[in-house]
């Protein structure tokens, strides 16, 4: 039986950047190299969505958010939302927070920056993710309302000795459910695909390879011979086959 293949809007977001990267990343688990994850980034998001379940509980908007945002909390936040696209394939997503507004939804995200955001083009990344999140809402029975939100955290000018104060800025973003879908599955066309796709113009990692394959003329790399294990539970994730087994083609 073949293994279901798990996508979020983070392997998404590869497809978008580079559909050569997304292809190896999910039909041969080889993953794009990562630097160590600023444990501060962790620490800060855990406390910003205790906040949050404190003010579930009582059934009240968070006060950062008051003036900022209408409608409240939703009532139960699910860990993981699920849609199963096919037999093959399932998309999900671990949802921040979401809003309820006269009985619409609208996924909301928390980002932390280093200074205020000064303008409000958001990256394509962002409107993607949660397009897609707006989807798994639609998917799970929920109406949802075509806006989404991305609460921005950063630190504001202040004395460290009297503690460090955080600015908020709430950004509305329309949402576009049928370009996600469309998106959905132009990748699951790739994924069909045996054959490897062409690099993304502007991919980083593509780019290295390029340029340093001339030092590595005769390495060769093993490759699995069959498709990953799907993960326990599958994990949000904020990243070469080569039929010949050389790495540099």
């Amino acid at each position: 039986m073949k293994k279901k293949i798990y996508l979020s809007a983070s392997t998404l977001n590869i497809y978008r950047e580079c559909k050569r990267c997304f292809w190896l990343h999910v039909k041969k688990g080889i993953k794009r190299p990562r630097g160590p994850m600023p444990s501060i980034t962790t620490g800060l998001d855990l406390i910003i969505k205790e906040y949050f379940e404190y003010y579930r509980k009582m059934g009240q908007l968070p006060p950062i958010l008051e003036g900022k945002i209408s409608g409240k909390l939703i009532k139960k936040l699910e860990k993981t939302y699920y849609y199963d696209i096919d037999e093959n394939f399932c998309l999900f997503g671990k949802l921040d927070e979401c809003m309820v507004e006269n009985g619409k939804y609208a996924p909301l995200d928390h980002k932390t920056r280093a200074s205020k955001p000064e303008y409000k083009n958001v990256h394509e990344a962002y409107k993607l993710q949660m397009s897609i999140y707006s989807l798994l809402l639609k998917e799970n029975k929920m109406d949802v309302s075509g806006v989404a939100y991305l609460v921005y955290y950063y630190p504001e000018t202040s004395k460290i000795h009297n503690g460090i104060i955080f600015g908020v800025e709430v950004i509305p973003v329309e949402t576009d459910i049928e370009k996600a879908r469309e998106f959905i599955r132009e990748a699951i066309e790739c994924l069909q695909s045996d054959e490897l796709p062409e690099s993304g113009e502007n991919c980083e990692y593509c780019k290295w390879i390029e340029s340093v394959k001339v030092y590595y003329p005769e390495k060769k790399i093993i490759l699995p011979q069959e498709e990953p294990p799907p993960e326990e539970e599958p994990q949000e994730e904020e990243y070469p086959s080569f039929e010949d087994g050389t790495l540099f083609g």
